[in-house]
């Protein structure tokens, strides 16, 4: 009987075995297929925005009115799909745990800069107006600029996917001794303290919204925000005013930390 017993045990943990082995393997595959083709669609989606900036700069003759509406249009939805894309591999670097920071000094306030006017066209569409108020003309901070601009451009769009149509939406950055504050803030519904909670988990969408969303937007801000050792947070008022923060430590904090 006892014979019997271990028998099966055996039979039975050879077999969860296989079952794993072959899930891992099976997992693996869908992992590398998916970074696969993230990563064949990148270029082609790149290609397609620099062709159409030219074309709507008037590089090959000018455009009249409907034709530059309807290039446009077309540019806006290559720039989704860019987007996309790019949240689709870095979710997918992150969760292999391939997925490495690499840190320069640049300058947040240019970056940022650069992402409002990237995104001019979708706030453009809702009738918002994008309004950046820093605390200094230049910030510079030590980081992966690449992936910084990816969580400003996920919460950028965020507010402008969810905010009121003719509403602000204003982003304020300003620097202590010891961190660099960067905050957004939309008019859209009040967001509940149950959802708030979750707001940064993956696959996380707004059950009241009828927009389309992936919900990996802000779980990987978050990711990213945590791999530079920083805080990130949402806070939303009964008025609607709803406000996305990250903090990240300044350039001075780190300086002082090499002088000493």
């Amino acid at each position: 009987m006892i014979f019997v017993v271990s028998f099966i045990l055996i039979v039975c943990t050879i077999y969860e075995y296989i079952t794993l082995n072959r899930y891992k393997k099976l997992n693996e595959k869908n992992k590398s297929f998916l970074a696969a083709i993230s990563h064949d669609l990148k270029s082609p989606a790149h290609a397609q925005i620099n062709m159409l900036n030219l074309l709507l700069n008037g590089n090959f003759g000018k455009l009249n009115p409907e034709q530059y509406e309807m290039i446009k249009l077309t540019c806006t939805s290559s720039k989704y799909m860019s987007k996309l894309v790019g949240n689709i591999l870095t979710n997918y670097e992150y969760d292999a745990k391939v997925l490495k920071l690499h840190k320069t000094e640049f300058d947040l306030c240019s970056l940022i800069k650069k992402v409002c006017n990237e995104n001019k066209y979708l706030a453009d569409e809702q009738k918002q107006n994008i309004i950046f108020i820093p605390e200094m003309k230049k910030c510079t901070i030590y980081g992966d600029e690449l992936q910084i601009e990816r969580v400003i451009s996920n919460l950028l769009s965020n507010a402008i996917k969810y905010g009121f149509k003719n509403s602000p939406i204003i982003i304020t950055l300003n620097e202590t001794d010891k961190e660099i504050h960067f905050s957004i803030t939309n008019k859209c519904n009040p967001i509940s303290r149950r959802d708030l909670k979750k707001i940064f988990n993956k696959f996380t969408k707004n059950k009241d919204s009828n927009i389309n969303s992936t919900g990996l937007g802000l779980y990987i801000a978050r990711k990213i925000i945590n791999m530079h050792n920083g805080k990130i947070y949402a806070h939303s008022d009964s008025d609607g005013n709803c406000t996305f923060k990250f903090s990240l430590k300044s350039e001075k904090s780190r300086i002082g930390q090499k002088s000493g």
